[in-house]
């Protein structure tokens, strides 16, 4: 009797012993968070040639961990130990487009949680002057559409709220794509007042040279002042123009204002001002076989409720985006077809990538 007491002791003993090492299996100062990924990943105070990176502090974790690489295909950078959450990465290209993603690290095993989700942005090209309204509550830009001629490169749609300015030129959705020496590219500019409609002037210019400076000879959108919705223009890409090839691109600002100011920089009453980024290409810079590509690729239907069919390419990576510069999906193009039955009705834009070349086109989903 005693030595079966003894063993059922023992026993119990066992089963205690094995279900305290199986709570306590993460070493002492585990971070049981570490499995999320840090949130609110963020690039700021980005410039020709670095960017800084922020993101939500947790403070049971010791440290961060960076990496960051150029999109869409390079080897990744990581710098390590980063021991606060903000970090500014340096010596970028300028003009180029990078993605960063952040895990955290903690004392205990694994090293390193979830990285955070892939951010993209671009570094700046030149220091362009600033300029800005000082009421953006009356008049402002609500769509700017550049529609390059011909059917090579996709057009450029950028939808919008108010705001006294606003620089795209890291956004790389809302790039505009030229071809040197063409004719007859488009440019449509809404307007949009928060009362009752005022006239207003709207001009655009593009820094063709690409000395930094937005010469009267290189406006490409004049209208005078008027109350109608919409300014348009046809406009000619210079044969001299810099050549910026898919790397490195100059600005076009597009200018909302009460009055015709002298001057493309400084402030006026009310109004709004936006910049973009612009790529001004040569045929050299598309291969015969990509320009058939982009002539032959398209999608249906549109609008499209579950599936958005892409005709002319294959096996090409794809990336979605809001009309707010969100990406809210990316995958692979299996079977020609792209799932959409998960995004909620709107429109949106895909990119299509094939061997570092994009071809972005626009869809509604009902």
């Amino acid at each position: 009797m005693t030595k079966q007491l003894l063993f059922f002791i023992i026993f119990l003993s066992g089963i205690s012993l094995f279900y305290s090492k199986n709570l306590t299996a993460k070493e002492p100062g585990y971070c049981y968070l570490c499995d999320t990924a840090p949130a609110n990943v963020q690039v700021s105070n980005i410039t020709m040639t670095s960017g800084t990176v922020t993101w939500t502090n947790d403070p049971t974790v010791t440290s961060y961990t960076i990496r960051f690489r150029q999109y869409p295909a390079s080897a990744w950078v990581n710098v390590n130990q980063v021991s606060v959450n903000a970090f500014t990465i340096t010596s970028l290209m300028p003009c180029t487009t990078y993605e960063v993603q952040v895990a955290k690290v903690c004392s205990g095993s694994p090293s390193t949680s979830a990285w955070s989700p892939s951010l993209l942005f671009t570094t700046l090209n030149m220091n362009y002057c600033a300029a800005s309204s000082l009421n953006a509550n009356v008049a402002y830009t609500s769509n700017v559409t550049v529609t390059p001629a011909g059917s090579v490169l996709s057009p450029m749609v950028s939808n919008s709220g108010t705001s006294n300015y606003t620089d795209y030129r890291s956004d790389p959705t809302r790039k505009v794509q030229l071809m040197i020496g063409s004719t007859g590219n488009q440019i449509s500019v809404s307007k949009t007042w928060t009362g009752s409609p005022n006239p207003v002037f709207v001009r655009a210019w593009i820094d063709f040279n690409g000395d930094g400076v937005f010469d009267s000879s290189e406006l490409i959108l004049s209208s005078g002042s008027s109350a109608s919705s919409t300014a348009t223009s046809t406009f000619n890409v210079p044969a001299t123009a810099y050549q910026t090839g898919t790397t490195c691109g100059i600005a076009m600002r597009v200018m909302i204002s009460e009055t015709l100011t002298g001057s493309t920089c400084g402030t006026f009453s009310y109004g709004e001002v936006e910049d973009y980024g612009v790529y001004l290409l040569t045929p050299a810079n598309l291969s015969a076989e990509e320009i058939n590509n982009r002539k032959n690729i398209s999608i249906y239907p549109n609008p499209a409720s579950d599936v958005l069919n892409i005709s002319g390419i294959e096996g090409a990576e794809f990336e979605i985006y809001s009309t707010a510069a969100q990406r809210v999906s990316k995958g692979k193009i299996s079977g020609q077809k792209v799932p959409v039955h998960d995004l909620v009705k709107g429109v949106y834009f895909i990119e299509i990538r094939d061997h570092n070349h994009i071809t972005k086109l626009k869809f509604i989903k009902e």
